[in-house]
C-alpha cells in the first residue's frame, strides 16, 4: 500500500471511530438525563401500593405456532459438524 493512500485510510478509519465515540457518549449522555428528569419519579417510590396495571385491549393479541420437523437439524449444528470433520473430531452421525 502505497503512503498516501494508507494515510488517507488512517483519516477515514479516524473520522469512523471519531464519530461512533462521540455517538456512544452523546447517547449516555442523553438517556442519563432523561433518567432523571422523569415527572412523578419520586412520587412513584412513595406510593408502591397504588401500581395501575393496564391490560392491553382484547383485540389486539398475538399468536405464536411452532412446527417442528420430525429430522431437523439446525444451522449451527451443521457447522460444528462441517468443522469437527475438518478437524479429525467426530462428525455427523448419519
Amino acid at each position: 500500500m502505497h503512503p498516501a493512500r494508507a494515510s488517507a485510510w488512517y483519516r477515514r478509519m479516524s473520522v469512523v471511530y471519531a464519530l461512533g465515540t462521540w455517538t456512544l457518549l452523546s447517547s449516555v449522555f442523553v438517556l442519563s438525563r432523561r433518567k432523571q428528569n422523569l415527572p412523578g419519579n419520586e412520587e412513584n417510590q412513595k406510593n408502591d401500593s397504588t401500581h395501575e396495571l393496564i391490560e392491553p385491549l382484547p383485540e389486539f393479541y398475538v399468536e405464536t405456532i411452532v412446527t417442528y420437523k420430525e429430522d431437523f437439524v439446525p444451522v449451527t449444528e451443521r457447522i460444528l459438524n462441517y468443522l469437527k470433520s475438518w478437524t479429525d473430531g467426530p462428525g455427523p452421525e448419519s
